[in-house]
């Protein structure tokens, strides 16, 4: 990425919002943006077609976290090419919605808590925060860095989530899934120190391309373990009725097994 400090330096945090003169944005920087964001898109389609497939609220929120992730990129970009202020102050905004997003995701996927409306409450911090960083602090680290960390942190724990369904469930997709935000979490740390001074540019893209297109493919492959775990139980339960002896009734038959069946397990 361009160098962000130098552009906040330029903009010099004056309290009148006024656009300052960004640097030319190199092309293999734009187009690495926007090929991010393409494919973003399209993992956020992907979760919103699970979810209206199957139902599940965790794909519609992992959907909406990605959504959000998009207009983090779009915001982003929108400032090197303007050097406005407000653009970085909506990043820093995004970003912390991101996060929330997808710590929310992560805990419908780990216990579906019930929602309530104080959560709401959360949502209004990164705006509080954003406009503290940008408008009223003098550091640029200051400014990046507590929304990185949170979004780092989210990123792990959501890892840390799908890590547990594998120990529980023997996921191939959750396994995929755990490594991807695991160490995609660990890559959003070096943003403030390598990818906004422009040491990473264009491969700090690159990396959170491949990690997204790494949690698209875990996502699939969870489906598809969810529905082959859901196979193997129906035909064992089947296989049961079907060696069931006369005197035995098919309803203590089907309810002698399930719970041992990985299919219907956590």
């Amino acid at each position: 990425m361009t160098g962000l400090a130098d552009l906040l330096t330029l903009a010099g945090f004056a309290q009148v919002d006024v656009p300052v003169q960004a640097p030319p944005v190199v092309a293999t920087e734009l187009a690495a943006t926007l090929l991010q964001g393409a494919i973003t898109t399209g993992v956020a389609v992907l979760c919103a077609h699970l979810f209206v497939r199957y139902r599940r609220p965790w794909f519609g929120w992992f959907a909406l976290a990605w959504g959000v992730y998009v207009a983090r990129l779009l915001c982003i970009l929108s400032f090197l090419l303007s050097g406005q202020r407000v653009w970085l102050y909506w990043h820093q905004v995004t970003t912390g919605w991101t996060a929330l997003a997808l710590l929310w995701a992560a805990l419908v996927f780990l216990r579906q808590p019930r929602a309530r409306p104080a959560y709401l409450l959360l949502a209004l911090f990164p705006l509080t925060w954003s406009y503290i960083a940008i408008y009223v602090l003098d550091h640029f680290l200051w400014a990046a860095l507590p929304a990185v960390l949170f979004l780092s942190g989210a990123t792990a724990w959501t890892g840390w989530v799908f890590f547990r369904h594998y120990t529980i469930t023997g996921s191939m997709g959750a396994r995929l899934l755990a490594m991807s935000f695991a160490l995609w979490g660990l890559h959003h740390l070096d943003y403030p120190f390598l990818r906004a001074q422009g040491a990473w540019t264009p491969w700090g893209y690159y990396l959170d391309i491949s990690f997204e297109l790494l949690v698209a493919a875990g996502l699939v492959l969870l489906v598809l373990d969810d529905l082959g775990r859901g196979v193997r139980a129906l035909s064992a339960l089947s296989g049961d009725l079907q060696r069931r002896t006369n005197d035995t009734q098919p309803l203590d038959v089907l309810l002698s097994r399930p719970l041992a069946l990985s299919g219907v397990r956590g």
